[in-house]
């Protein structure tokens, strides 16, 4: 059957910043199905949303979010008792710490569940349902209530959903608990993971429906140019993170004060791409830890048509990202679209993006002075002209959209595709001499 009609739920686009990656998904898979709406989770009305070509339909932010919020909460909970099966989350809540706000947790999911059920049907009752697709960005709960709705309606709508991060690893939610999840794992018809690594996680925790979970990479459009590498002067770094406690950025500051200490002639400029609560903190640390011979720049908050303005006018010698968890970085893909290698931390699915001696690939509790060392490398530009050419090679090979995008849009519109993969060795597989993304052992 060809796919017709999806709906696309998103947790904010076209509305706010992020989910920048949805603009060039939406533009290959467009090509595969003949009517695409977006519905948003939230949206500020005090906010114009991004040019979209597709409609967005805002009806279940307003119901969720509007002046009736408390009621209609209150009455989808009561609601959702006596639909959805979370007796076995409870008896789990009672058996592990923090309690309270686990038990938040599931009352978020059972009220965020009915509330997506009761937008479907009242799309119905508007002769707008009739979707083939509903696919979800993310690893939600309203998921749950998609697929009931599918059961319940007598109708063939495929529930599909992405997992990343946030949204898929237990362990880095607050309490080590995400609502709902194993009753939505079990209703869901496919997921697809952006990372291999996140495939094995779910494999590991949910045997029994591994059959549910494929790969479906994310990618970034081919900018069209390559970053120049710098012909002299300082080490150039940049690093492209939203400023928060996972990003580590200390550590990375840490690691060029020591670069600095161990080469009394070496100088280094590093710019950082993000903002976020602890912007203040890592400028003060920076200020504090790197004297004359290093710049550091803060661009804050770049669209990603001004990170390729930058990519395009200013010259780096590597990006480093040393994150102690990540689902996989965009940040490093569009690095590597333009030739820039990558040192990075391996966690998530990060050693899936260095591959082909395009970075190097340090440990995840690495230390400042391994994370140096990794950075030196990049000191001798002759060597380094071949880990520029391997990353552009490396991110054509796996992560170029037009090539991942167009496949997933033949799956959501339900049409015969190849099977994934690519020319490139999988993270981790035997390579010939010279041909591996090198690792550091600290």
């Amino acid at each position: 059957m060809t796919t017709t009609k999806m709906l696309m739920v998103t947790s904010l686009y076209p509305y706010g910043n992020g989910e920048t990656f949805i603009t060039a998904e939406l533009e290959h898979v467009a090509q595969h199905l003949g009517h695409i709406e977006i519905v948003p989770g939230f949206y500020s009305r005090d906010e114009a949303p991004r040019p979209a070509r597709q409609p967005v339909n805002l009806a279940y932010a307003d119901g969720r979010w509007g002046a009736l919020r408390v009621p209609r909460m209150l009455a989808a909970l009561a609601m959702s008792l006596f639909k959805y099966r979370w007796l076995s989350d409870f008896r789990l809540i009672l058996k592990r710490p923090g309690k309270l706000a686990n038990f938040k947790e599931l009352v978020r999911a059972l009220y965020r569940a009915n509330m997506f059920e009761r937008f479907l049907k009242q799309q119905e009752r508007a002769g707008k349902a009739g979707y083939d697709v509903i696919y979800f960005y993310w690893l939600v709960p309203e998921i749950l209530g998609a697929a009931r709705f599918s059961r319940t309606s007598g109708g063939s709508t495929r529930v599909i959903c992405r997992a990343h991060r946030g949204d898929l690893y237990e362990e880095v939610k607050p309490a080590g608990y995400a609502g709902l999840r194993r009753e939505i794992i079990a209703e869901v018809d496919e997921i697809y993971c952006i990372s291999e690594h996140g495939k094995h996680y779910l494999e590991q925790h949910y045997a029994h429906l591994a059959a549910k979970f494929h790969l479906a990479r994310l990618g970034v459009n081919d900018p069209g140019f390559l970053n120049r590498q710098p012909g002299g002067g300082p080490l150039s770094i940049v690093s492209c993170s939203f400023v928060i406690a996972s990003k580590r950025l200390h550590l990375l500051v840490d690691a060029i004060a020591h670069l600095l200490a161990a080469d009394p002639s070496l100088q280094v400029r590093w710019t950082h791409v993000g903002n976020g609560p602890l912007l203040e903190a890592v400028q003060s640390h920076a200020a504090s830890r790197l004297g004359p011979r290093a710049q550091a720049l803060f661009k804050g908050y770049l669209t990603q048509a001004e990170l390729m303005d930058l990519y395009r006018e200013d010259t780096f010698d590597l990006i480093v990202n040393v994150s102690d968890s990540e689902g996989i970085p965009v940040s490093l893909m569009e690095a590597a679209s333009v030739g820039i290698p990558i040192v990075a931390t391996d966690v998530g699915g990060s050693p899936e993006i260095i591959g082909g001696a395009n970075g190097v690939l340090v440990p995840a509790d690495a230390d400042a002075a391994t994370v140096a060392a990794a950075i030196a490398r990049f000191k001798d530009r002759e060597a380094a002209a071949a880990w520029r050419r391997a990353a552009r090679r490396f991110w054509d090979e796996r992560f170029n959209a037009a090539v991942n995008y167009e496949r997933f849009g033949r799956i959501l519109a339900g049409l015969p595709c190849a099977p994934a993969g690519s020319a490139a060795p999988e993270a981790g597989a035997a390579l010939p001499a010279g041909q591996g993304g090198d690792r550091v052992v600290g």
